[in-house]
């Protein structure tokens, strides 16, 4: 059995239950939950599933919270660069020595049960946050929802941000049937939530069958925007109206931050506005159209954005985040992706907004070969070129930029997390 020491306990999980292999089902997360009491990480717990947008829905949850004074646990997945980020408490990632304590419990107490690498993530998070006593946890579906890990979890408001085409292999090859999976999340009598205009039927006859109240896009909420700031109006728990005014404009999807503020309403307490405030303009999230600044081969600042864009859905919103913040000169696009994904409609999505792609592999073994890519890319005559790795294809993009350029790297939370490593 692996040492007290976080690495030792991520290689064991890696090789003994890759987190690659997907084996869903609730029985067993279930089982061990129960016996270790590991089934209720707060008091009040928001469940957030969708095919986009999750992660940005959260940090503007976790944001505002913490502006409100709440003691906040978030888990998510996948981490960029650390386990550690996949668990927070109060915006910061948990020590090494809570997760393996959780880890520790968590092994012994399974007996013979066995557990995936994410179930065993779920649980630890859940250890964590009954440690630190949290207020509110928030919790991220990992894929899916109705046989995703976290729904072992009871959670009192269930949101999906959106529903499209991906994962078909694991949850059907239509938004209905993808939606209903997704709609596994709601509880019978509690409030659900659902952040897009266009809702399949599926999600709505889930939530009448479950008696669970469902908010909508564009039904019982939305937002106005204005010159420099925005405004919103939704429900509360009474179906009473709500409207908040001037709001700042945050550095997220737009949509997805008013999606969280109808789960807000929402809470056994109110929040007020000025923490609503003060939360939309600290918000940020790590490979969300994150910007930062990376020399060119003459030393000169390159902007350089980040995305983990790997579905049709979210190259469009990219896309369309791309085009409300242009660049006077090109842009370069460093792109590498899973070989499962609908890679070609991905670049059809962005196509329109990038001027040369540079191509790459990154070390998976779901990774698109780059020779693949490149071949099937060049038959549609994009200016394109391949190399083996991401670091080599943005230093080539660095290269190739000019001062008035950017640079795009997109594809994958693994294309992110090799440029943040580097």
């Amino acid at each position: 059995m692996p040492a007290n020491r976080l690495a030792q306990w991520l290689s064991w999980m890696e090789e003994t239950r890759p987190e690659h292999d997907i084996d869903f089902g609730l029985e067993r997360i279930r089982q061990v939950g129960e016996r270790l009491s590991l089934l209720k990480p707060a008091p009040f717990t928001i469940t957030v599933g969708g095919t986009n947008g999750k992660g940005s829905t959260l940090a503007v949850l976790e944001a505002i919270l913490l502006a409100a004074g709440f003691k906040v646990g978030l888990f998510t997945s996948p981490h960029f660069l650390h386990f550690n980020e996949r668990v927070r408490i109060n915006g910061e990632p948990v020590g090494d020595d809570w997760l393996c304590d959780a880890f520790d419990k968590i092994n012994k107490g399974r007996q013979s049960t066995w557990l995936t690498y994410f179930e065993f993530a779920t649980l630890a998070a859940v250890d964590c946050f009954q440690r630190a006593e949290v207020d509110i946890a928030l919790m991220e579906v990992g894929l899916g929802g109705r046989l995703d890990a976290t729904n072992a979890i009871d959670p009192d408001v269930a949101i999906i941000t959106t529903v499209a085409l991906d994962h078909q292999e694991y949850l059907g090859f239509s938004t209905e049937a993808i939606g209903r999976e997704k709609a596994g999340i709601f509880r019978s009598g509690k409030p659900a939530i659902y952040g897009d205009s266009q809702i399949p039927v599926n999600v709505t006859q889930m939530a009448a069958r479950l008696g669970s109240t469902l908010y909508c896009c564009g039904d019982h909420f939305g937002l106005t925007m204005q010159q420099n700031s925005w405004s919103w109006h939704g429900m509360g728990g009474q179906r009473q109206t709500v409207t908040l005014s001037d709001l700042p404009v945050p550095a997220v999807v737009i949509d997805n931050a008013a999606t969280a503020l109808q789960a807000l309403q929402l809470l056994p307490e109110t929040v007020a506005a000025d923490a609503v405030i003060s939360g939309l303009q600290q918000v940020a999230v790590t490979g969300r159209f994150q910007k930062i600044t990376l020399p060119d081969a003459q030393g000169n600042p390159i902007e350089v954005r980040l995305d983990v864009a790997h579905n049709p859905q979210a190259a469009r919103m990219l896309a369309q985040r791309l085009h409300e913040f242009p660049v006077a000169g090109k842009t370069h696009a460093v792109v590498a992706m899973c070989k499962d994904k609908d890679y070609m409609a991905v670049v059809d999505c962005l196509a329109d907004r990038v001027d040369q792609w540079y191509l790459a592999q990154f070390d998976s073994p779901r990774a698109l070969p780059v020779e693949d890519f490149t071949r099937q890319m060049m038959a549609r005559e994009y200016p394109v070129t391949g190399y083996h790795c991401v670091t080599e294809a943005l230093n080539q993009a660095l290269a190739g930029a000019q001062p008035d350029d950017r640079v795009l790297v997109t594809g994958s939370f693994m294309t992110v997390s090799a440029v943040l490593a580097s």
